[in-house]
């Protein structure tokens, strides 16, 4: 029995000797480095098969010890070759190569973890600033290491062909049973479904207006259909309002009921009982709101991922992107710390698995403009890294807010534009949507 769950010996003997006896086929990818054996003379066995493979060189004892050779590998030489020898001849592995690769690969991995975990613990001793930032560097740690380990490089497409059938049918599927080709998260505003066939798991949108536009109320109206109408589960950081504004908001808009009339407590009884309906629906729907103001990129890396533990997350809304804040990055300036919490949000995306909708300030130089006040990408507030690392650019547009009321086009009153301004998994769009501040709300246009 092995004396040390971290290493094990006979498996990298086992799989030393194989590829020394039968090579492997062309130019594979076994999924290991040197780095992963726990012996050092395996280490630099492998790492002359390494630059065989990578060359195209048939493995066997000859080229290995000649690789070895070339390479300065061999520490002492008669003894190496002595050793190298008798895996070649003793060595009867009796499981295939994925076997060995497989156990030398799982006792790396968890070497690579209690590292890291150690020191974790010297970090927690030593570093200063609050815990939740303390404890997402370490978090981050060791999502790193997941992330190393799990990824296997460079890669043949060939790896791909499966994935690739499984995703053109559930499109063909989705095109088939009449949810119109969506097969990412369906927001229930058409235009938007039809230009993104839904939010993907990775992707960043960024959606911005101008103060007063509506873009807090379109993200919750979002952020409402994927929890009661797609039963996901939704996780708003609002750093600007309260909860109780962001549920009334919510109320409001479910009920359709002025949010003023709310306020004011001048209800009806009927409105009442619409309310209580309201409330039931959104208070018992799978939604988390963190209203606590101040939040750093770490701070919001940390709760998500603590929430994934219990949670599958369906979709997050950040309220708004300007108002965060990364201390790391804080001394390279405002536009390296946007930089930073753009790309922190991305890679969240990422790792979580669902869609982030990140709110966005934009530049007053859009007000100067005096023909067309039409926001384009360059309006982003810090926009390079925003807009290099969005998937998705929306922007909320209303010529009411910007044109006096004679010469407001009738047609344009109570609507609002809804421009995508950059999708890079497809086309860019707009598309009209009647909006109602007085009850948070904005709504398709009936065809």
């Amino acid at each position: 029995m092995n004396s040390n769950p971290l290493q094990e010996l006979e498996s990298e003997k086992n799989l030393i000797g194989y590829l020394l006896m039968r090579g492997v086929a062309g130019q594979e990818d076994l999924g290991l480095s040197p780095e992963d054996f726990y012996m050092d003379t395996h280490r630099r066995v492998f790492e002359a098969v390494t630059d065989l493979i990578n060359e195209g060189i048939n493995i066997d004892l000859v080229t290995v010890t000649n690789q070895m050779r070339e390479k300065r590998l061999f520490k002492d030489e008669s003894r190496d070759l002595e050793y190298i020898t008798s895996l070649y001849k003793d060595t009867v592995p009796f499981q295939p190569l994925e076997y060995y690769v497989r156990r030398v690969k799982r006792v790396s991995d968890r070497r690579k973890y209690v590292e890291a975990l150690s020191q974790a613990i010297d970090k927690v001793k030593i570093e200063p600033g609050e815990n939740d930032s303390v404890f997402s560097l370490i978090e981050q740690s060791l999502m790193d290491i997941s992330r190393q380990e799990r990824s296997k490089g460079l890669r043949k497409v060939k790896d791909d062909a499966n994935a690739l059938i499984d995703y053109i049918k559930n499109v063909v599927a989705a095109s088939q049973n009449g949810t119109g080709g969506i097969n990412g998260l369906k927001t229930h505003f058409t235009g938007l479904d039809m230009a993104t066939t839904g939010l993907k798991s990775h992707e960043l949108m960024i959606l911005a207006a101008r103060p007063g536009n509506g873009k807090t109320t379109f993200a919750l109206n979002i952020a409402a259909n994927a929890a009661l109408k797609e039963r996901k589960t939704v996780v708003i950081f609002s750093l600007e309002m309260s909860r109780i504004e962001l549920l009334l908001k919510l109320i409001s808009a479910d009920a359709r009921i002025d949010s003023y009339a709310l306020k004011a407590g001048t209800l009806t009884s009927a409105q009442m009982t619409q309310l209580k309906d309201s409330i039931g629906n959104i208070t018992s729907a799978s939604l988390y709101i963190d209203d606590s103001g101040y939040l750093t990129i770490q701070e919001f890396s940390a709760r998500l991922r603590q929430l994934r533990t219990t949670e599958e997350v369906g979709l997050v809304i950040v309220d708004y992107l300007q108002l965060m804040s990364d201390p790391k990055a804080a001394m390279g300036g405002r536009q390296q710390e946007v930089a930073n919490i753009s790309r922190g949000l991305k890679q969240m995306a990422r790792e979580v698995g669902c869609p982030i909708i990140a709110l966005s300030q934009m530049n007053r130089s859009i007000e100067n403009r005096s023909k067309d006040q039409r926001p384009q990408l360059s309006d982003l507030r810090e926009s390079g890294a925003i807009e290099q690392d969005a998937d998705i650019v929306c922007f909320i547009y209303r010529e009411e807010m910007v044109k006096p009321p004679e010469e407001l086009d009738p047609n344009k009153r109570g609507m609002a534009e809804i421009i995508i301004a950059k999708n890079r998994a497809g086309a860019t769009a707009d598309f009209p949507l009647m909006f109602n501040p007085k009850i948070s709300r904005f709504d398709n246009v009936p065809l």
